[in-house]
């Protein structure tokens, strides 16, 4: 489960036979279930049991190979893979290609997972699109909401930075963003 992606139907299976053991099933009979699969999969301080569904752990496994590979471009595993599969990009903006390994197809089934969590840490900014990118600590999509209005569309998070004092431009960034906005993006550590 840690490398490879198990087939949908056998993780149905194995959830069902861990159901039915719950319930007490025994051989080929059928035990009313007095709760659905999925509420007893919440955890237990929302009212469920904890128990893992196994698709998705599978996939949560996967994912942290892909974060692995994402975080340690020097080890063993991200230099082969780097070398066979995405040579000319990083591990975010590689493509499952022709004629995949299991192992790579199970990773990059998983791939989407890593994007929609990923943020980008501010630094120099130069990067980031401001309006594009996912770079604010505490809001949810990570997007800045705020409506565009006098920055371009392809301003970089640097052009909110003083490159000469490295703070942020306070009263640029309270112009432009709305309050929340605006705070979390002042409470960023800045790089100079």
């Amino acid at each position: 489960m840690n490398v490879f992606k198990l087939p949908d139907s056998l993780c149905s299976e194995l959830n069902s036979m861990m159901g039915g053991f719950w319930w007490g099933q025994r051989g080929r009979e059928k035990k009313a279930a007095w709760i659905s699969w999925q509420k007893l999969c919440k955890p237990k301080a929302e009212g469920g049991m904890g128990f893992r569904d196994l698709k998705a752990f599978n996939l949560a496994l996967l994912a942290k190979q892909g974060w692995r590979l994402q975080q340690n471009p020097n080890s063993l595993a991200h230099r082969v893979l780097k070398a066979k599969y995405f040579s000319d990009s990083s591990f975010l903006e590689a493509q499952l290609g022709k004629k995949p390994s299991y192992l790579w197809r199970s990773i990059m089934a998983a791939k989407n997972f890593i994007k929609e969590g990923f943020r980008w840490v501010v630094g120099d900014g130069r990067s980031i699109e401001i309006w594009n990118a996912r770079w604010l600590p505490s809001s949810e999509s990570g997007k800045v909401i705020t409506t565009r209005t006098t920055m371009r569309q392809g301003e970089n998070v640097a052009s909110l930075i003083s490159h000469e004092k490295g703070e942020w431009r306070t009263t640029l960034i309270k112009h432009i963003f709305l309050p929340h906005e605006a705070e979390d993006t002042l409470s960023i550590p800045s790089a100079p």
